[in-house]
């Protein structure tokens, strides 16, 4: 793992390499998050010359880079600092570039277009850099964005693709530039398994977020058919969603997709992680204790570098979800 700083002065960035006076790294996100993070600390001794040579006057705003395997795998911005006076270090707090897409606000009216198109769109209004946009072909014909968030904008235009697609998406940001990809692509070349490199496996499910029943209603407010799982219903009792139809888009598929059951989540811990073993992404996993074998999604991941040793903790689901934005008709 190599670590830079950058920080910008009289208009003038400038990157130092700071991995020697960095204890511990931990790199993660979400599928709920957006935002990757990271979070590096420090050590704080002002009497080792070569530390105190670095001038680590580290503040919010200021660039940090993580490297990896000689690849970039973070571009992020110091958002905050915390002493841990127990270990000696100074802890700071980075989030990627896609948090400017979560802390802003945007308006837009879009017409006959493409969730691709948005995404571009957006990028360019906020001065992000736009990578790899992939591409849906699918027809928005109108889409009033009014104080919604930029990722929120852009994923409500991929969730309405979604539902002509039948793929799920996922913003991320490779370096300075933001991607949106297709979701659940699967780590190649990567197993984990018990026996193998699997530290830790715990198993849970949930009804928490249980959908069996699905009324949907046209423009006036009248149902106009449902659908429904009566084996969820008649064994969990009934836990109702609205749908309100939307144009171009098949109402009852759409309805369909919002039936959510169990929800089985999978926490595992291995050693060796995986860089490709992010929030979005597919891997195998194959452990006795839990009866885990086969294909599982992230939902969210922590990877932790310290003292030469990559360990990486997964939240893994059942079911590859997409997190979806929906958007309501507006006037105008």
């Amino acid at each position: 793992m190599k670590v830079k700083w950058v920080k910008v002065k009289d208009g003038n960035a400038y990157t130092s390499d700071i991995t020697q006076a960095v204890a511990k790294v931990s790199w993660g996100g979400s599928v709920s998050q957006a935002a990757r993070t990271a979070e590096i600390e420090v050590i704080s001794a002002p009497d080792d010359v070569n530390i105190k040579n670095l001038k680590l006057n580290i503040g919010a705003g200021h660039v940090i880079k993580l490297y990896e395997g000689g690849g970039l795998i973070f571009y992020g911005e110091v958002q905050s600092a915390r002493k841990i006076g127990e270990a000696g270090t100074v802890a700071y707090t980075c989030y990627d570039l896609l948090n400017h897409l979560l802390k802003s606000t945007c308006s837009y009216n879009f017409s006959n277009t493409t969730a691709e198109r948005i995404a571009r769109k957006v990028c360019a209004d906020l001065g992000i850099k736009a990578g790899g946009i992939v591409a849906t072909k699918a027809e928005i014909k109108k889409m009033i964005i009014d104080g919604d968030t930029p990722y929120d904008a852009i994923m409500k235009a991929y969730t309405k693709a979604s539902k002509k697609t039948g793929k799920k998406y996922i913003c991320r940001m490779d370096g300075a530039k933001l991607s949106v990809e297709e979701k659940g692509k699967r780590v190649k070349g990567f197993v984990l398994a018990e026996g193998y490199n699997i530290t830790s496996a715990e198993y849970e499910e949930t009804i928490e977020n249980m959908v069996n029943v699905v009324k949907i209603y046209d423009e006036k407010g009248a149902q106009v058919g449902e659908v429904r799982n009566d084996k969820w219903a008649g064994k969990y009792g009934i836990y109702q969603k609205a749908y309100k139809k939307e144009k171009g888009i098949n109402a009852k598929a759409a309805a369909k997709s919002l039936l959510q059951g169990i929800e089985k989540h999978v926490t595992v811990g291995a050693a060796d992680g995986d860089l490709k073993c992010i929030a979005g992404n597919g891997v195998e996993v194959y452990d006795r204790a839990t009866g885990l074998n086969g294909l599982f999604w992230i939902d969210s991941d922590t990877h932790t570098w310290e003292n030469g040793t990559h360990m990486m903790s997964l939240e893994l689901n059942f079911k590859n979800i997409m997190d979806s934005k929906e958007y309501e008709e507006k006037e105008g």
